[in-house]
């Protein structure tokens, strides 16, 4: 059985840029790029008529950024993987596109390698980020003031848990390493997202790092 192509969605306000990376991606079994649009406008009506597993889209656009791109298409298509690409980044952006949902952010400037690695990553349920943007996200995170005590404590399992979740366990792969059932994995996972009070997984990562969890 041949396995389904990965769908991906081109936004950009340079047409040479959106040429640039469909070259890239050329020659790749399992990826089939479905859509090259110029503005988030454009992307969010083609998105209400087209299926796409990937959204490739530019950080800074005319008409729509890509932090509001991204809101509305998380809120509008939750499934739907979002992998944010410029030029050059400052790290309050890429907090708010963690925010918003993104799956990775990467400069424009890797290669093909790596641009390949990027969506595979994202299109199995991970994050990925360029080593320059992980490395700055960090340094941040650590220059800031250790955050307030939470109302809500997570307990030794949950810590044990979200500790797996960042090393990118699946609920199965959590189930069998602590002896327990996948459901018990799930209501655990439940329990940390309402506590930490975030929703994704980018977010979840992002309150351990501040936490120092993991």
């Amino acid at each position: 059985m041949i396995a389904a192509k990965l769908k991906i969605l081109i936004v950009d306000d340079h047409q040479i840029l959106i040429d640039g990376i469909e070259a890239m991606l050329q020659g790749v079994d399992n990826f089939e790029v479905v859509g090259k649009l110029l503005d988030g406008k454009l992307a969010l009506t083609y998105l209400s008529d087209h299926p796409v597993d990937i959204l490739l889209t530019d950080l800074y656009m005319p008409k729509m950024t890509g932090i509001e791109l991204t809101q509305k298409v998380k809120k509008a298509f939750p499934d739907l993987k979002v992998l944010a690409l410029s030029v050059s980044y400052d790290v309050s952006i890429v907090h708010d596109l963690m925010d918003a949902g993104i799956s990775g952010f990467i400069l424009k400037t890797i290669g093909r390698n790596e641009l390949i690695d990027a969506i595979n990553e994202v299109s199995k349920g991970n994050v990925y980020f360029s080593r320059e943007v992980s490395n700055e996200i960090l340094r941040s995170l650590a220059n800031r003031n250790d955050p307030e005590e939470e109302i809500y404590r997570l307990s030794d399992r949950e810590i044990e848990i979200l500790k797996l979740i960042a090393r990118e366990f699946s609920n199965a792969d959590i189930a069998k390493q602590l002896y327990i059932s996948e459901r018990t994995v799930e209501t655990h996972r439940k329990n940390i997202y309402r506590k930490t009070n975030t929703k994704t997984i980018v977010g979840l990562i992002k309150y351990a790092v501040e936490r120092k969890l993991i």
